[in-house]
């Protein structure tokens, strides 16, 4: 659902729309709208990822543990709104985990279970600052996140070079 807004004709605004419900596992056209400065934050947890060094190694990790082969798991979004500094997102989707960063595990995630609303705040044509909030719809999910999202950031630190 769109919701008219003094960005509506905002070609960022456009394309992170696109990005997110059609392309969002193509990691040079994510960082291509990132400055070099950006901030990245992940909640539950609260884990901080500083410039875009450091995001693309989360970026590229989270991309390549799952994917969205088909109809049922394709990012679906269901709200949005934005002004000529802020886009907000929030979507939904499911998952087919590749068992890469996930110990070997390759089940899937049904669509509706993970729930996202992910903000970014656009400086001169590009995006300087991201905080994207996961909810679940079940305790178990929940009570996982913050440690799947730990052990990410941890994977992501790990594969920076010194």
């Amino acid at each position: 659902m769109a919701v008219e807004s003094s960005a509506k004709d905002n070609k960022l605004v456009k394309e992170m729309l696109d990005l997110i419900e059609n392309d969002s596992e193509n990691l040079e056209r994510t960082m291509s709208y990132l400055t070099e400065d950006c901030v990245w934050v992940m909640e539950p947890g609260g884990t901080e990822y500083h410039s875009s060094r450091e995001i693309r190694a989360f970026v590229d990790i989270a991309m390549s543990s799952r994917s969205h082969p088909d109809e049922q798991h394709k990012i679906k979004i269901t709200h949005w709104f934005a002004n000529d500094e802020n886009l907000c997102v929030e979507y939904t989707h499911g998952a087919k985990l590749t068992g890469k960063f996930t110990a070997g595990w390759k089940g899937g995630i049904k669509t509706g279970i993970l729930r996202y609303c992910i903000t970014y705040h656009m400086r001169n044509g590009k995006i300087d600052l991201v905080h994207e909030y996961i909810d679940a719809n079940s305790f178990w999910y929940n009570l996982l996140l913050p440690l799947l999202l730990g052990y990410l950031h941890w994977l992501a630190m790990r594969k920076l070079p010194k």
